[in-house]
């Protein structure tokens, strides 16, 4: 029973070890003890590190480019005013594609949520959604007509490249 106190008092010095060399009374305890002290070394070079992880989130933020503006914004128009411009639009790109779209709704909300467009209307199988070309804000429209698994899409713009890249975008959002 002595001995139960003599190595728990044995064991707390080896632990608290503030004298460096006080090891060496406890007997095989104190060499185990005496590897502990490099530990607060690796304290300070986790200091270092919380200092090195603060410094590279400032130059990644600044090395990375900043986020890409969206190609589209909302454009707030009626379905009459959709066609009144549609005409006057010189550019059309068509895509036809299979789709995982199983309801115009799903069309809608797809289009809403990756081109950044304005649903205008459902009608039946057919969706018209309308954006506006950031930053010069020229109109572009978007005509969809699904019969699943398939969906046909129209993009009605004046820039021919910016009707590519939203047909484009249109393949991606509804796959």
């Amino acid at each position: 029973a002595a001995e139960k106190p003599a190595n728990s008092g044995g064991a707390a010095m080896d632990l608290l070890d503030l004298d460096g060399g006080g090891g060496g009374n406890g007997n095989g305890a104190a060499p185990a003890a005496a590897p502990s002290p490099p530990a607060p070394s690796a304290g300070d070079d986790l200091m270092l590190l919380d200092m090195g992880d603060a410094s590279p989130p400032s130059p990644s933020p600044a090395a990375a480019p900043p986020p890409a503006q969206p190609l589209l914004a909302p454009l707030q128009v009626t379905t009459a005013q959709v066609g009144s411009m549609w005409g006057s639009l010189a550019a059309e790109q068509k895509v036809s594609m299979q789709t995982s779209c199983a309801s115009c709704q799903d069309l809608m909300t797809r289009l809403e949520g990756g081109l950044n467009v304005h649903p205008v209307e459902i009608i039946g199988m057919e969706g018209i959604a309308a954006g506006q070309v950031a930053p010069a804000g020229a109109p572009c429209f978007l005509h969809g007509k699904l019969a699943p698994p398939r969906i046909d899409i129209l993009v009605r713009t004046q820039d021919p490249g910016v009707a590519q890249r939203v047909a484009e975008l249109c393949q991606r959002a509804l796959a």
